[in-house]
Order: structure tokens, then sequence, then C-alpha cells
């Protein structure tokens, strides 16, 4: 199922709303570049980096992570990065990566 980075580029670009987990706010994308998918909430902005994603991706496909929400969220921040999991995955689940 891999998609590849330019489609993700093209997909974002121009940013998207994604509903959040559950209960939480929607999350604003508000660009995406070669790097990294750039990203703001109610109270803060940050970015989404390609490699961390990309591995994320890959350990989906492989089967090596599994694809529930939650546990996508403690699985990304234990064996790729503490790079706001939760965003992560919320993006993973618009890409059809989670459930």
């Amino acid at each position: 199922m891999a998609v590849a980075w330019s489609e993700i580029v093209d997909r974002y670009k121009d940013g998207a709303q994604l509903p959040s987990m559950p209960g939480a706010r929607t999350l604003q994308v508000t660009g995406a570049d070669d790097e990294y998918i750039y990203v703001t909430h109610r109270l803060w902005s940050d970015k989404l980096t390609r490699a961390y994603l990309e591995k994320a991706m890959a350990l989906l496909d492989e089967g090596r992570m599994t694809r529930d929400y939650a546990s996508v969220i403690d699985h990304y921040r234990t064996f790729i990065a503490d790079e706001r999991p939760t965003t992560a995955a919320t993006v993973l689940k618009d890409l059809g990566y989670v459930d």
C-alpha cells in the first residue's frame, strides 16, 4: 500500500482539515514539502518529519506495527520518534494506513 511522498505532498500542499481522535478538535494541515508535513492545532503549530512517517508506513506495510489508532500512537513514540505521535497517527489514518 506504499504511498509515494510526492502523492502526499500533492494531497497536503494546499492544506487540509483532518478529523482527530474522537473528542478532539480538528487537525489543520497547512502544507507539505519534500521533508515535512506542516500542522497546526488550536494551541500549537509544528511539523512532521518525512523520514519518521515513511518509517511508520513501512512498518505498517510489513505488519510490524499495529493498525489500531490508539496503539499506533504508542508504537510511533516507542519505535520511531517522540515527535507528535498522535498527530502522526492522525495523518497516517487519513492516508489509509491506520484504522
